[in-house]
């Protein structure tokens, strides 16, 4: 049978019309996401993970607003903050993962049937996470300026920021790259932010408290755009192993 240029050609654009799909967005990727899953799946089992977290940080806001004042001679209201901004971040994080690690209903391989890989859902997760991290390192900045009257306030909150996204930047990073990436990323974090401390804590408040809002936020910015890379790559993954 003979079969003309022109229809050969017809035929593979057929063919490539039918086989490729449109690259999407990463914004996109994310609200296909959300329609198509629905909070109640890409959140399914955090609730509890949320409300706990969402009372430790009220508490520590709360013992701020109510002792720092007292306890200003004994605290190095810097480093403390540095050390605690991502606090609901972490919170929410592992709270969430624990909890739907240990349902006993396969939701974890429940996951791994749908069109989306178990690591892209948990990277929509700490994406809104981090958002909510946000909101809270700027509650915690604010509380430590109004409380202990030190500094101020841009420097506060773009120190809180600065730490919250570096936070989140390494949480993501050890998520991609190590099978226990999450407790990995946590745990360094608490190493880095803690021995500073340990080793010479003077210092250590010192530098944080002399550093200018337009580095701390510069610092933020970088961070943040390097975990939106990190997001863009995990909606690019196809994987149909241990996601």
């Amino acid at each position: 049978m003979n079969i003309t240029d022109e229809k050969r050609e017809q035929s593979i654009n057929s063919i490539l019309d039918k086989g490729l799909a449109a690259p999407v967005s990463t914004p996109g990727f994310l609200r296909n996401m959300l329609r198509e899953l629905g909070p109640n799946v890409i959140f399914r089992g955090a609730l509890s993970g949320v409300l706990l977290s969402v009372l430790v940080a009220a508490v520590y806001v709360l013992m701020i607003i109510l002792y720092a004042d007292g306890l200003s001679d004994q605290f190095n209201y810097h480093s403390l903050l540095f050390l605690f901004s991502p606090l609901l971040f972490l919170g929410l994080t592992l709270s969430t993962e624990v909890v739907e690690r240990m349902e006993g209903n396969g939701l974890y391989e429940l996951k791994m049937t749908f069109r989306y890989t178990a690591r892209q859902i948990a990277g929509f997760r700490l994406l809104v996470f981090s958002l909510a991290g946000v909101f809270f390192a700027i509650v915690g900045g604010y509380s430590h300026y109004a409380v202990t009257e030190m500094g101020y306030l841009l420097q506060l909150i773009a120190l809180s920021l600065s730490s919250l996204f570096l936070c989140t930047l390494l949480i993501i990073y050890a998520m991609r790259r190590f099978r226990a990436g999450w407790w990995t990323g946590a745990t360094v974090w608490a190493v880095l932010s803690i021995l500073p401390m340990a080793v010479n804590r003077q210092a250590w408040e010192e530098l944080l408290s002399h550093l200018p809002p337009a580095l701390t936020l510069g610092v933020a910015a970088v961070s943040f755009i390097l975990f939106l890379r990190e997001i863009k790559i995990i909606t690019k993954e196809v994987r149909y192993a241990d996601c």
